[in-house]
């Protein structure tokens, strides 16, 4: 599949997301919604149903993730695409990662709760370096693909949840720039995604680089030291 293909497959599930979110908050639910697509062609579709099931667990994306490994009879869904509206939180990413998914598409990034803007679980490396024989390594990630779109919908279907977690900070105002990128973390966000690897994360022993390679340790002058 081109390129060109790609990203028009991308939109119209993107978009597709956006309807079913627009749907979970006329049900009462919160507005999320998840799409996952195997070979262009979608295996499951949900939105959230916490609220449906009295569950806190039933996260649009870990219902998404349970349908579609039923319907491909497997618990790997190593040839698959998930697509959601929000990005999926520290939990929903877990699954994400144990489960195998190829490729992660969101449009709103929320950095109080999000699993890659705050936790990183969708791009730690030592997970997949550590069981490689449970975890696939980090997923191709396309964030905030559509944000623009995204956020106007969540507006429109439910503005009262949106005023809440925009006064919270739960969701980012989308950036003009990477809104329908199709390159995940670049630029800017990639550089500073790589600072934060370098200087943090691997100083914890989260990230590390693809390759294995640390850094040697730097002991700091006295003068510098807290």
């Amino acid at each position: 599949m081109g390129k060109t293909d790609t990203r028009a497959t991308d939109e119209r599930m993107m978009r597709r997301c956006f309807a079913l979110a627009m749907k979970s908050a006329k049900q009462g639910e919160y507005p999320y919604a998840a799409v996952i697509v195997h070979n262009d062609k979608i295996v499951a579709e949900t939105t959230n149903r916490v609220a449906r099931d009295r569950d806190v667990t039933r996260h649009a994306e870990l219902v998404a993730i349970c349908q579609a490994q039923k319907a491909l009879g497997s618990t790997s869904l190593d040839d698959c695409t998930i697509y959601a509206n929000m990005e999926p939180c520290a939990s929903c990413c877990y699954a994400i990662r144990e489960s195998r998914i190829a490729k992660v598409v969101y449009a709103t990034r929320s950095p109080v709760m999000g699993g890659a803007s705050r936790w990183n679980i969708l791009g730690d490396h030592k997970l997949s370096d550590t069981l490689p024989e449970v975890f696939a390594p980090p997923p191709v990630l396309l964030a905030e693909f559509l944000a623009e779109e995204g956020d106007a919908a969540l507006r429109r279907s439910a503005p009262l949840a949106w005023a809440f977690m925009r006064a919270r900070g739960l969701l980012a105002t989308p950036s003009r720039r990477r809104a329908g990128s199709d390159g995940g973390y670049s630029g800017a966000a990639d550089w500073i995604m790589r600072v934060l690897r370098e200087n943090i994360f691997d100083r914890f022993g989260r990230g590390g680089s693809a390759r294995g390679k640390r850094r040697p340790r730097v002991k700091s002058s006295p003068s510098r030291r807290r």
